[in-house]
């Protein structure tokens, strides 16, 4: 993997690590790096490595914190691409390269040095949480590319006395006040859902491996996982599988579907023939492993074969050679209750949103949202999401307009990143209102982003 020559991503680096010492960054980096080196250390028996561990820093503790982590990602794909992480590099990187991509237009925002210093602060003063700092300086960049004259961010200060919104956009004869949410991630009923699904695959992981069943699954749920015993998966399918050898469904009832289909080992061959390797962990090597790539569905996978890493530090930085062995599943769940509590309500958000707002003044709410858990669950959200806004009770402010950025980003094997973005404003008044944007987007402008639906009703890349 070369390293990547992005101005773009570059400019906006160089640009946040001037906020830092570079002692302090050095530091930063080297606790990543520890912190991979455990994440990634040969495990000593299969019960330890039922310990799975998310490659990422949120909520760690201060030395690695998500900013550093995003920062680590970026330099790393700059000029070490080898301990680059693709899939938590695809939600950060196009993000650094939208805000260097207009970088004069970002440094005209008012309060922009104050509001970098804070993301950067690393934990020092009151907690900062990245991912909704970054938003709002998309949104006050997307601002400025609309061509507001003034675009500032507001800080605290005795003229909003209990809650302070966001940013003040004003032209000659014209003034908005902007709140901005950003909801992060997954909900949590979605991450107890695939933690749930790791303790049952490990079962059936050690049960593969044991019998050298190279089985590559299909697997929807019609039932909620948490009540299913840990040991279901393995106890339900291990008189099935021995017998099977070509694709073939092997159980479909009220619980469940599952469909069984073989590794292909003389493709994954064909691959390292031609590529030598493979990183670990990878969208390339879901594809070796399944015959393809769905970042729609949750994937699992286990892998034996020779392995190894380019220079000392282990980090990041690990590679199959060869592919002796491989299993993996990929897994959804329909079941009506788990669709409803992963499509997750943004009304609290809304409501604290327009604590903030002054009462006097025409105001306007973004609101940022991830789609990661599939079709049917963020069909389910838009709809919410559209009732909910449509009929919201705005307190007596002077709500005219609220912007849902609808986000997700993937990891394709063939390419560093793409990134999808589906905008939807609703006017919050009676009367018509000029929406006060041309372009809808922080991440893309309109011209760019496909008018053919809802991105996640389009096919992947």
């Amino acid at each position: 993997m070369q390293s990547s020559n992005n101005p773009e991503l570059q400019r906006i680096l160089d640009w946040f690590l001037s906020f830092i010492k570079p002692a302090e960054w050095s530091e930063r980096k080297r606790a990543i790096e520890k912190r991979l080196e455990d994440i990634h250390r040969p495990k000593k028996s299969r019960q330890d490595a039922t310990n799975y561990e998310s490659i990422s820093f949120q909520k760690h503790d201060k030395n690695c914190m998500t900013m550093s982590w995003y920062l680590y990602l970026a330099e790393m794909l700059l000029i070490e691409p080898t301990k680059y992480e693709a899939i938590q590099g695809a939600r950060i990187i196009p993000v650094f390269e939208r805000l260097g991509t207009d970088f004069e237009l970002l440094r005209q925002v008012g309060g922009i040095n104050e509001k970098v210093e804070r993301l950067l602060s690393f934990g020092k003063g009151r907690p900062i949480e990245p991912d909704a700092t970054l938003f709002e300086i998309l949104v006050a960049l997307l601002w400025k590319r609309n061509g507001w004259e003034n675009v500032s961010f507001i800080s605290e200060s005795i003229i909003y006395r209990e809650k302070t919104p966001d940013i003040r956009a004003e032209s000659e004869n014209d003034e908005w006040i902007i709140e901005c949410k950003r909801l992060n991630g997954r909900s949590e009923y979605s991450e107890k859902e695939r933690k749930k699904w790791l303790k049952m695959w490990c079962h059936l992981r050690d049960y593969l491996i044991d019998k050298q069943i190279p089985a590559v699954l299909e697997i929807v749920f019609h039932v909620e996982l948490e009540p299913l015993p840990d040991d279901f998966l393995v106890k339900e399918l291990a008189g099935k599988l021995p017998l099977l050898s070509s694709r073939c469904i092997v159980v479909s009832d009220e619980r469940w579907q599952v469909s069984f289909d073989t590794v292909d080992f003389n493709r994954a061959e064909a691959y390292f023939d031609k590529n030598f390797c493979v990183k670990n962990p990878s969208s390339q090597l879901c594809e070796l492993v399944a015959g393809y790539y769905d970042p729609n569905r949750g994937f699992t996978c286990v892998t034996l074969g020779q392995s190894g890493r380019f220079g000392e530090i282990r980090a990041n930085n690990q590679y199959f050679t060869s592919m002796d062995f491989a299993a993996g599943a990929f897994w959804y769940c329909d079941a009506e209750k788990s669709i409803d509590r992963k499509a997750r309500d943004i009304t609290d958000h809304l409501a604290n949103a327009v604590k903030k707002l002054p009462e006097d003044k025409k105001s306007i709410i973004h609101v940022g949202v991830e789609t990661l858990d599939g079709v049917l669950v963020e069909k389910k959200r838009y709809e919410r999401i559209f009732n909910k806004v449509t009929n919201f009770d705005n307190s007596g402010k002077d709500l005219r307009w609220v912007y849902c950025h609808l986000f997700q980003s993937y990891a394709p094997p063939t390419q560093d990143w793409v990134f999808d973005e589906t905008v939807s404003h609703f006017s919050h008044v009676d009367f018509e209102t000029a929406s006060p944007l041309t372009d809808n987007g922080v991440m893309a402008c309109d011209q760019d982003i496909p008018v053919d639906g809802m991105h996640w009703l389009r096919n992947t890349p």
